[in-house]
């Protein structure tokens, strides 16, 4: 990776966030993780910079990625920052909402033996064109 990025990472599962946090961090970008919604609004709040992407699984307790990301989507702030929507599966009818609300790429979490690749993939997402992991 070219260019080291500041990713904020929200998932309620430790595992999960380990997982991410490592490749994230090997491919040579700064990751801050987030165990809740509220969390990492917070914490956007109070930064002095802004995340150059966000990655949001969905299935969360009390404030989900999907309340994030219409939180970020709405916001003058932050609406322009990438965002990347993980979750273990993403039927046709799911994907095409989270691409309407302004999600900008679609990936599966680490139960896969691509996961590294996948990172990459969405690091490197090309912002005018919403799009899913393969």
């Amino acid at each position: 990776m070219e260019t080291s990025l500041s990713i904020f990472y929200l998932n309620n599962s430790h595992d999960d966030l380990a997982s991410f946090k490592n490749v994230a961090e090997e491919l040579g970008n700064k990751v801050l993780v987030f165990k809740g919604g509220y969390e990492m609004l917070q914490a956007l709040r109070s930064q002095t910079t802004t995340p150059d992407m966000i990655f949001l699984d969905t299935h969360m307790p009390i404030v989900n990625g999907e309340e994030v990301l219409e939180v970020l989507k709405k916001s003058r702030e932050w609406k322009n920052i990438p965002v990347v929507i993980v979750s273990g599966a993403f039927p046709k009818k799911l994907a095409r909402h989270f691409f309407q609300m302004g999600a900008n790429y679609l990936m599966k979490k680490h139960h896969n033996p691509n996961y590294k690749n996948d990172i990459t993939q969405a690091l490197q997402i090309n912002l005018h064109k919403p799009q899913a992991a393969s």
